[in-house]
């Protein structure tokens, strides 16, 4: 029996794309049952504990000033925020200082202290400081994120359960007019946000978000503390993993953080990009590898170009191009107006994205290097971090080492 090559990729190439079809489609739906619960959920009233807020700091981020001023600014009885740097000499301190003079009548304060606990420095600078919280519900959250007046009391609700470890947020990309900073929020609302409620659907929620993650001291003193995290890579997906295998709950909060993206060029988002996919590889390696069903144009090229070779009729070739465009189009606008974005890319992008994101997935296997900041690391088959290169921001006293840390009543 003679096998026919061509009859055969048709019917994979097919396949492939009705589940890259469905998936696009059940991105919709994930997105339309988000909106209706949001609206739906009854908040427990008198639920307010006290938090600390630890905000990691490395350099600086775009509208820094606006995002870091927005965790100062809650509509909540008690909290602390703590910022954290690592150098004297880091760029974002006078941004830091200006912002704890504003707010200097309430609890607002920040420490610099470059003692180093393991490879990955955003943890060490948690563990940094450590000593300072105050209170028994830690919040983290990266620099770069922005919320409303309203957001530590949407957070915080959830812990009303005592079935809650920890509490995490989605988040969404607000770019700046650059065309790459308009594909990587492409990439966080078209991509990833509908990737999350699909995941959610499917399974609990076992990792947090590096936009917002809450846990109780106690817990976080059970996983062995910050220095449990210290040389992952993906220090919010293990913190959530290990909480989750304690027994506990993590739950995905309906409250939306503002990501505000600013990629300088297509070397910054591509560098940023594979960060991410080789971190995704490493700690998810089957569902990484499955992702590629989400290059829906992509396939549809592919489909097209081989169904013309069937049939060399254009007009059926251009059908499940034609479909894929329109769907994504849908999900592009869907996942724009669920994030409230106020800058949202031109669906014009979408092609640019879809090719973007296959040749970074092709590139993610291709090594185990990624930059972080100024910072070159390997990974490992755990998820582990190597350093191989390090870029630091001098020291003051240009030893780059600060033995006692420093607050903000020193400067």
């Amino acid at each position: 029996m003679q096998i026919d090559f061509l009859n055969i990729t048709l019917i994979v190439t097919v396949s492939l794309w009705v589940f890259s079809i469905g998936y696009l489609v059940f991105s919709l739906v994930t997105i339309e049952i988000f909106k209706y619960k949001k609206t739906k959920k009854v908040k427990p009233e008198n639920f307010f504990p006290p938090v600390t807020i630890l905000k990691p700091i490395y350099g600086l981020d775009p509208d820094m000033t606006n995002c870091l001023r927005s965790f100062c600014q809650q509509d909540y009885p008690k909290y602390q925020v703590i910022f954290g740097l690592q150098d004297k000499n880091d760029p974002a301190l006078p941004v830091v200082k200006k912002i704890t003079k504003e707010f200097s009548n309430n609890d607002v304060s920040f420490i610099v202290n470059t003692d180093l606990h393991g490879t990955n420095h955003k943890v060490s600078n948690l563990i940094n400081m450590n000593s300072n919280i105050k209170y028994e519900y830690i919040l983290i959250a990266d620099s770069d994120m922005r919320v409303s007046k309203n957001y530590l009391s949407e957070v915080m609700h959830p812990f009303s359960d005592t079935k809650i470890g920890a509490v995490t947020c989605l988040y969404s990309g607000v770019s700046k007019n650059k065309v790459t900073s308009k594909l990587n929020a492409m990439f966080i609302n078209s991509w990833f946000f509908p990737s999350v409620l699909i995941s959610r659907l499917l399974q609990p929620i076992q990792f947090c978000f590096g936009a917002t993650m809450i846990v109780k001291r106690n817990i976080l003193n059970k996983i062995g503390g910050f220095e449990s995290l210290s040389n992952h890579l993906a220090d919010d997906y293990i913190l959530g993993k290990l909480i989750s295998n304690l027994g506990y709950e993590i739950c995905l909060s309906d409250y939306v953080v503002e990501n505000i993206v600013e990629e300088a060029s297509f070397k910054n988002l591509i560098l940023h990009e594979l960060r991410w996919a080789r971190t995704l590889r490493r700690v998810e390696p089957l569902g990484y590898a499955l992702t590629f069903l989400t290059d829906s144009l992509i396939l549809s090229f592919i489909l097209s170009f081989i169904l013309y070779l069937e049939t060399k009729i254009i007009i059926l070739c251009f059908l499940p191009i034609l479909l894929t465009f329109m769907l994504q189009v849908l999900l592009h606008n869907s996942s724009n107006e669920i994030n409230n974005s106020k800058n949202a890319p031109e669906i014009w992008l979408i092609p640019l994205r879809n090719v973007l994101s296959f040749c970074i997935r092709v590139i993610s296997y291709t090594g185990n290097l990624v930059k972080w900041r100024n910072n070159t690391f390997s990974v490992d088959h755990l998820g582990l971090i190597h350093e191989k290169q390090t870029v630091a921001l001098r020291n003051a006293d240009n030893s780059g080492k600060i033995t006692e840390s420093v607050t903000s009543e020193d400067f």
